[in-house]
């Protein structure tokens, strides 16, 4: 089929070679939708597997904003996500929990859903900007509603749960053609069974984010860096040639995520026909107002991944001063010990995956 345009709208020739496994049921897509269609959805298929729960990703330029199982959603917690109905489905439980992460930078989002989208879930998807979805089924209802989006031109794709490619992939740069095995590497509780620091103790629901944060970083631009809690992925720190960048933006933008949840949403005053985006501003600017640069997330069981080992001790230097407690990594530094010393002496329990991570 031939698609809107390619990367950019001077590309002006683009084509998708037809496969029955994936459907345009609606709009005109663009190269990018394809590419964050089927990067969110590996994410999404993966992490539902592990979990046995549904899971949600909200996707930009090829990398998640946010990515949520589908558990428990506070008071407070939805109210800063902007969301004031009452939440029975945990396919929209996952969903506002992914684009809660960052609503800002969702603006605009690919959604990957993991279940058959349901009635509710579609509900709370109508009034958000986002350019499209991708998930393996519709029931009638929310289909229609999702139709009627962007004018009738959202972008709408269905693919086949049980659809497995060919092990080996391949791609075109410059001309020239690459092919490699495809990462099928399947990530699970025995990628965390060697702990290299004294401390190793790890409770199940640790594992569980430790390995939720390892298949997010599966479908991440390298370098990258993730923080998780309960489930949620809070802070992502993407395609940074430096990885303390990497883990500044990760632990930054979990502790704005957690601010927001404590604040005092029912003494915001918004205007009386505010767009979901402007009251995103206004909790945005409230935040800064009441807690600026302040640390909180020590109040919170942190745990920390990384799809590519550690250089430096700077990173757990700063890791600790947000209070994470629980690091999953490879190693391969020259400064391994010393970064296991810098573990043992903060009380962080560090396993060494021994898996890299890399994705472009």
């Amino acid at each position: 089929m031939k698609l809107k345009y390619g990367m950019n709208p001077n590309q002006e020739y683009a084509e998708f070679i037809d496969n029955d496994n994936l459907k345009v049921l609606n709009g005109n897509p663009s190269v990018i939708n394809f590419m964050d269609a089927l990067n969110s959805w590996q994410l999404v298929k993966e992490i539902d597997e592990y979990s046995n729960t549904p899971t949600a990703a909200s996707f930009k330029h090829v990398t998640p904003s946010g990515v949520s199982i589908g558990n428990t959603v506070e008071k407070n917690e939805k109210n800063s996500y902007c969301y004031n109905r009452e939440l029975n489905s945990s396919l929209t439980k996952a969903y506002l929990k992914a684009r809660g992460v960052d609503r800002l930078a969702s603006f605009g989002d690919f959604i990957a859903l993991s279940r058959t989208v349901d009635l509710e879930t579609a509900k709370m998807i109508r009034p958000e900007v986002s350019d499209g979805i991708i998930a393996p089924d519709f029931e009638d209802e929310a289909l229609e509603i999702l139709k009627s989006k962007k004018k009738g031109s959202y972008v709408i794709f269905q693919i086949n749960n049980d659809y497995v490619p060919a092990d080996i992939e391949e791609r075109i740069v410059f001309g020239f053609k690459i092919k490699q095995h495809r990462n099928n590497l399947k990530i699970s509780d025995s990628s965390l069974n060697n702990i290299v620091t004294e401390n190793k103790d790890i409770p199940d629901s640790i594992k569980k984010d430790l390995i939720i944060g390892m298949i997010t970083l599966k479908y991440t631009q390298s370098n990258s860096i993730c923080a998780i809690h309960n489930g949620q992925v809070i802070g992502i720190g993407s395609g940074q040639q430096s990885r303390i960048l990497c883990t500044e933006l990760a632990l930054k933008k979990a502790n704005k995520w957690y601010q927001k949840t404590k604040l005092d949403l029912d003494k915001i005053s918004f205007p009386a026909k505010a767009s979901k985006t402007e009251k995103d501003q206004i909790i945005e600017l409230e935040r800064e107002r009441v807690f600026g640069d302040k640390i909180m997330l020590k109040e919170l069981d942190i745990c920390l991944c990384s799809d590519g080992f550690y250089p430096q001790v700077d990173n757990i230097e700063l890791a600790n001063k947000y209070g994470v407690k629980y690091i999953a990594a490879p190693m391969g530094s020259i400064r391994d010990n010393e970064i296991i010393e810098k573990c043992n002496q903060y009380g962080i329990v560090f396993v060494n995956t021994g898996i890299r991570l890399f994705h472009h």
